[in-house]
């Protein structure tokens, strides 16, 4: 809700020094972002739902309106880490017109950078530098993972 939104920028957001961020898109639409300021917590803005024959998350065009105003402050507020950040941050810009000004940080390229050999997705590099289980498959029946 827009109400967690606010929540989490003021006790989550505000106080970081730095955020994760990841986009998941599908065609051409982002279908949501995740935010994260630490490696205890995060939050997920989803755009897209299948509980809606509309295929839209948010109640209405306002309310979807505000949630994409918190990504574009998030963005601007803090340095961000990506994963795969070239493809995340021009899909931004070119789909939303979102510019992200300080992306620091790209755990994808980091890690081809000390193993070019192995490879560079998320499932692969949580697998080796984590104790986290693979979570991409975790839905059931989602097939544009």
């Amino acid at each position: 809700s827009l109400l967690d939104l606010a929540t989490f920028e003021q006790q989550h957001i505000l106080p970081s020094q730095m955020l994760s961020v990841d986009i998941e898109t599908w065609k051409d639409q982002i279908t949501c972002i995740g935010f994260s300021p630490n490696p205890s917590i995060a939050l997920v803005i989803p755009f897209t739902t299948t509980r809606d024959k509309s295929g839209n998350y948010w109640n209405s065009k306002e309310e979807e309106l505000t949630a994409w105003e918190y990504v574009r402050r998030w963005l601007s507020l803090r340095p961000s880490m990506f994963q795969n950040g070239m493809y995340d941050i021009q899909f931004l810009l070119r789909s939303y017109g979102i510019k992200v000004p300080l992306a620091v940080e790209d755990t994808m390229l980091m890690h081809y950078a000390m193993q070019p050999e192995f490879e560079k997705g998320l499932g692969f590099l949580a697998s080796i530098y984590t104790d986290e289980v693979s979570w991409k498959q975790m839905r059931k029946g989602n097939k544009h993972d």
